[in-house]
């Protein structure tokens, strides 16, 4: 059975923790301990279909609190283009820590903006955020159309509105929820039933039909192995005039022994961190890439 960790793989919008192939039964039981790893709870609960389960227990799944500490570290680019713009490219790097009682991640996008993420497993759960960026109100990340809260998952820690019939993205079948956040604002969501994992999202400003189109949205692209976890290649997010494509070509990802993460995971402002690309307004390669997504 293939090992995915959530938290690992998102990020961000874009990363997760160890996924969880457990699940509840359809009867009401005892909750199972969400501290083991995934794969004892399935040794345990064997007769579970997560097919089948609540949806308040399918997201508590999928909520879940890593088992034990680890680390992934991401580098690549984002390309983004809009109507009747030249397409742009940025440098960006992810440097997460993964514990059973909370996240921390740090994103430094376009070679200067630094953003300080965390996000705690707590009831209700926390998400915090502190950025240095050159200017607040201009940031080269929401040019991008990329929220820091991506990165630790924080449109699932959203009130639950309602579950809509299962649906299949990319041929795996999926679980599909409605979550608000605050007033006015709405996520779909469609989770692995497998993984317990998000694999796309839509973003609204109001509680969606079947006919309400989303201002945001975010697809997950390829996947790679690195030691033995699951980490985020390629994410796609689409707004009504733009797109915006995120690949990451160098990555690594491992456990914590001895409570010792890689000592560059995360980097300050005096390290030497990636220069920004340059605006790709003849980037060829880059544009016909995104022509074919």
């Amino acid at each position: 059975m293939m090992h995915i960790s959530p938290r690992l793989i998102v990020c961000t919008l874009l990363c997760a923790a160890a996924a969880s192939f457990a699940s509840a039964a359809d009867k009401p039981v005892s909750a199972p301990q969400t501290d083991l790893p995934p794969e004892v709870l399935q040794a345990l609960f064997p007769e579970q279909d997560p097919a089948k389960i609540s949806a308040e227990m399918f997201l508590r799944m999928a909520r879940r609190a890593p088992a034990g500490e680890s680390w992934a570290k991401m580098e690549g680019t984002a390309t983004h283009r809009r109507s009747g713009s030249s397409t742009v490219k940025d440098t960006i790097r992810v440097g997460i820590r993964f514990t059973p009682k909370r996240v921390i991640a740090q994103l430094v996008f376009a070679g200067n903006e630094y953003y300080e993420l965390g996000q705690t497993f707590d009831t209700p759960p926390v998400f915090t955020q502190e950025t240095d960026v050159p200017d607040k109100d201009k940031t080269r990340l929401s040019l991008y159309g990329i929220m820091p809260s991506d990165l630790t998952l924080g449109f699932l820690y959203r009130d639950l509105v309602r579950e809509e019939k299962p649906e299949s993205v990319k041929t795996i079948s999926c679980r599909v929820f409605v979550l608000k956040g605050s007033e006015n604002d709405y996520v779909r969501v469609w989770l692995s039933e497998e993984y317990f994992f998000p694999l796309k999202a839509h973003w609204f400003r109001t509680l969606p039909d079947e006919k309400t189109k989303p201002y945001r949205e975010l697809e997950l692209g390829g996947v790679k192995k690195e030691n033995d976890f699951y980490v985020v290649q390629e994410l796609f997010l689409f707004g009504q005039d733009w797109r915006t494509r995120v690949e990451f070509d160098k990555r690594d990802a491992g456990r914590v022994e001895e409570a010792k993460a890689p000592v560059d995971l995360f980097l300050s402002k005096d390290d030497e961190a990636p220069a920004p690309a340059a605006d790709a307004a003849g980037d060829k390669e880059a544009s016909d890439k995104e022509s074919g997504k």
